[in-house]
């Protein structure tokens, strides 16, 4: 159907009538004279934009600013007339040429699959709309296309319209004849569409239309082409760079006085608070020192670095001590011992009680003598016993005189162990005087009695020791002095350090801000000359980075525009279907529930509206289609809106392409009723292409002998190897009136019986439908058995009974009587109603059948077939 470039152009129309700039109608025109290369590539990886861009940049300017109409296009002929003629082949799979007679109202092309029915349909196509659509789906070259396959030529179809004296080539037209056709792809499309997500179903009407492709081509332009122009020079983005540094360099060169400045204020605030009225370059040599004096920081770091002096915490006060401790030990030790010298000769006993009391348990008598406790003069159990306790103060003091001698052996170790200390600091400390004290050695131990030699007499080497340990003392006095001036020095060390820090931070910002000044002046002196050939490159791109921005500004106003217009075609596509739309969908659903058929019908007027239905059993209630429909009530809803399409455009013909195919069996009867007895299609030529023979059999049968005597039929039969379409151009006829009406003229009466008896079939079978639907349909048939069939000829009474009685109320009804009074008037016992009854056998028969009776029996039910036409309205 529409192909993207009819439906360009048509969006060119529409620009044309908008107030645009006019680089935006320059690029339209563009994409016109491009595009079938810009339609083979999309958004992905930005193909459209990279093959758009450079087409924009070397072209825009060239193109024409009004729309002239398609001017590439065939020349519009005369209004398409009556078709009459359709001449194909070589063309797809006809390998020679078929001319086909279009001329009547209806014409039917039915035949198996793959004999040649689209072949026929796209040679229509390509006569009136100029494209096939399933080329350009394919995206194969449509010459290419349509070529024969084993001739791999072909010669492009020729239509005529018209009077058939005045019979003229129709021109291809899509804008005019693209509704036209009616294919069973895009109700297939339409209703695969409706099942899938909502972001799919944006295209549900651009494909039943046919603007799919228009669709996908018009979603494949990238948001923008920015990417693809040069909007910034390169040349001048690095000038703009280099000047930034220039403007930099100014900016350094006109701060520097300030900058210094600063610097200066903080040197002096520095040395103010270094040392008050003293200026900042004498306080820094006083701190860092000079080459011909020493800093007062290194002064004072390596104070503190040197080894301070050790404390050896010795004093004579805690030796007197210790020997004090040690003789006032050994006086209590030496009293204890004297007072166990003198009870000694008690200790014996003690030894003695013990064991006569070890004897206590059981004893009766003496242990030493033998002798009765009873007897003796005194117990020696009860002797014992208070002996042992006369003891215990012997034993307390036994105690204390061990403890006494373990505490003085301790004293003499602690007295013997400062000694060693302060002899081996004396060592160190002032050898000459400990040399020159001459003090007695040490023992090793602190055992004996070593401490004679120091004590006894009139102590001169204790004394020594004593003067030896003075001279320590004062010693350690001044390392503590020494320790606590250490302390100060940290402080100030730590004081004089931030003083050191910040002068050289400040001396840091200061060889920074005369190095920045230099490279400033430096790059202003040396600018222009350094900088002479971009200058001048820049001059030069200059007109074409204006070129490019006006690309971008063109393409930026024409993707909104051609977006828009796509998502208002639904809307233009769709306007004023509303209800006839309804309608047909009704008359197509004419066998549900009327609380099922429609009682509103809502198109969207947007590309992502929705479909809206309001049901006759729930008015007021509004339903998504997509949702509540099945896919069976789909497709007739998209065969709805394409045929109320075509009777808005006011289409002459209307070309069904298998579409009956593609709707499920149960609606088929509905379907062809409103195309052909509904009267919605009076007026239009209709070609209805189908593989579904027995629907195109019912149809003749329910038309009527006049109107199946004025179809147009063709049948395509398969073939037969050799690859050639085979088209039989004037098939039988499927109308049994008409078949009974040939077989009388030839004189063949069993065959005019044979086919009277189905058309006889029908027609009742139709008039007491019709009857149904107008009066009481209920009429009492008599059967021979429980398994018998009806006979035709109670059948035609009791309806002749009942039509007569309204046939006052209806036109038509009275020749109806009048033709089954007329065969009933044939005997019922005749042997040619036994054939209507029973149908006609390959049996033996005693008589001929009467040429006359099967005369008056066709004309029956010739005149009952054209009643029923008028009594159907037709």
């Amino acid at each position: 159907m529409a192909s993207i470039h009819s439906e360009y152009h048509r969006f060119l129309a529409h620009l044309a009538q908008r107030q645009v700039h006019d680089d935006v109608c320059r690029l339209a025109h563009l994409v016109l004279d491009h595009l079938q290369p810009l339609a083979e590539v999309g958004a992905a990886r930005r193909g459209r934009s990279t093959r758009m861009a450079p087409l924009a940049v070397a072209h825009l300017a060239q193109m024409p600013v009004a729309y002239q109409g398609d001017g590439h296009g065939p020349e519009v002929g005369p209004a398409l007339g009556r078709l009459r003629q359709l001449e194909v082949g070589p063309f797809r799979g006809f390998m020679r040429q078929e001319t086909f007679d279009l001329s009547h109202d209806i014409t039917l092309v039915y035949g198996a699959n793959g004999t040649g029915k689209s072949s026929f349909c796209e040679a229509l196509e390509v006569a009136m709309l100029g494209s096939i659509s399933e080329a350009q789906v394919k995206r194969v070259d449509q010459r290419t296309y349509c070529n024969n396959a084993r001739l791999r030529r072909h010669v492009a179809p020729v239509l005529s319209s018209g009077a058939p004296d005045q019979a003229q080539a129709v021109q291809p037209n899509e804008a005019e004849y693209r509704f036209c056709f009616i294919e069973k792809n895009r109700l297939d499309d339409f209703a695969r569409i409706a099942a899938r997500t909502p972001g799919d179903q944006r295209q549900l009407i651009a494909t039943l239309f046919g603007v799919d492709q228009f669709s996908d081509f018009v979603r494949g332009f990238n948001p923008a082409l920015d990417q693809d122009l040069m909007l910034v020079g390169a040349q001048a983005t690095q000038l703009a760079q280099r000047r930034l540094q220039l403007a930099n360099s100014e900016q350094t060169i006109a701060a520097y006085p300030q900058k210094i400045a600063a610097v200066e204020n903080s040197e002096q605030a520095l040395a103010q608070r270094m040392s008050p009225g003293a200026t900042y370059q004498a306080c820094v040599d006083w701190l860092l020192g000079t080459p011909e004096q020493q800093g007062r920081l290194p002064y004072v770091q390596a104070q503190l670095v040197a080894v301070p002096p050790a404390v050896h915490e010795v004093s004579q006060a805690r030796l007197q001590t210790l020997l004090d401790e040690a003789y006032h030990l050994q006086g209590l030790w030496q009293a204890a011992t004297g007072q166990l010298s003198a009870r000694a000769g008690e200790v014996s006993y003690a030894k003695l009680y013990e064991a006569v009391l070890a004897l206590t348990d059981g004893a009766t008598t003496c242990p030493a003598c033998g002798t009765g406790l009873a007897a003796v003069a005194q117990d020696p159990f009860a002797k014992a016993r208070t002996g042992l306790e006369q003891l215990a103060q012997l034993a307390t003091l036994q105690q204390q005189e061990a403890g006494l001698r373990t505490q003085l052996s301790e004293a003499v170790r602690a007295l013997w162990d400062e000694m060693r200390r302060v002899v081996a600091v004396g060592a160190n400390a002032c050898p000459a005087q400990l040399q020159a004290a001459g003090l007695p050695p040490l023992p090793p131990t602190s055992t004996g009695a070593w401490l004679g030699a120091w004590v006894d007499g009139d102590r001169r080497a204790w004394n020594a020791l004593l003067q030896v340990t003075e001279i320590i003392e004062r010693a350690d006095a001044q390392a503590r002095e020494a320790h606590a001036l250490r302390g100060a020095l940290a402080r100030e060390r730590d004081a004089l350090d931030q003083h050191r820090l910040e002068i050289e931070r400040l001396r840091t910002i200061r060889m920074t801000a005369d190095q920045e000044m230099a490279a400033a002046r430096q790059t202003v002196a040396q600018f222009d000359e350094a900088n002479r050939e971009l200058i001048e490159s820049v001059a030069t791109e200059v007109p074409v980075v204006a070129h490019h921005l006006r690309v971008k500004a063109a393409y930026d106003g024409f993707l909104p525009e051609i977006q828009a217009y796509l998502a208002a075609l639904p809307g233009v596509l769709l306007q004023g279907l509303g209800e006839q739309a309804r309608n047909l969908y009704n008359a197509f659903n004419r066998a549900d529930p009327p609380g099922d058929l429609l009682h509103a019908l809502w198109l969207p007027v947007a590309e992502n509206g929705k479909i809206e239905v309001e049901f006759t059993g729930e008015p007021g209630v509004r339903y998504d289609a997509l949702v509540v429909f099945s896919e069976g009530h789909i497709k007739c809803l998209g065969l709805a809106i394409l045929l109320a399409k075509n009777i808005a455009q006011g289409c002459p013909v209307v070309i069904f392409d298998d579409v009956v195919n593609a709707i499920d069996d149960d609606h088929r009867d509905g379907i062809w009723r409103t195309f052909f007895e509904d009267g919605l299609l009076v007026g239009k030529q209709v070609i209805l292409t189908s593989h579904a023979e027995e629907f195109l059999h019912r149809i003749q049968q329910e038309l009527g002998a006049r109107r199946a005597g004025s179809i147009k039929r063709y049948k395509f039969l398969p073939h037969q190897g050799e690859h050639e379409l085979r088209v039989d151009s004037d098939p039988p006829t499927k109308n049994y009136v008409l078949l009974a009406q040939q077989a009388l003229a030839a004189d063949e009466k069993r065959e005019a019986l044979r086919q009277a008896r189905p058309a006889l079939e029908s027609l009742t079978d139709r008039l007491w439908t019709w009857l149904g639907r107008r009066a009481d349909g209920r009429i009492e048939l008599k059967l021979g058995g429980p398994r018998s069939p009806w006979e035709l000829n109670n059948k035609c009474a009791k309806l002749r009974s009942a039509v007569d009685r309204i046939s006052a109320q209806h036109a038509g009804a009275p020749d109806v009587v009048v033709a089954l009074t007329r065969l009933l008037g044939v005997g019922a016992g005749s042997i040619e109603w036994g054939c209507l009854n029973s149908g006609v056998h390959d049996s033996q028969r005693d008589h001929e059948f009467d040429r006359s009776l099967v005369r008056v029996i066709v004309e029956s039910i010739t005149a009952l077939d054209a009643a029923l036409d008028v009594l159907q309205n037709r």
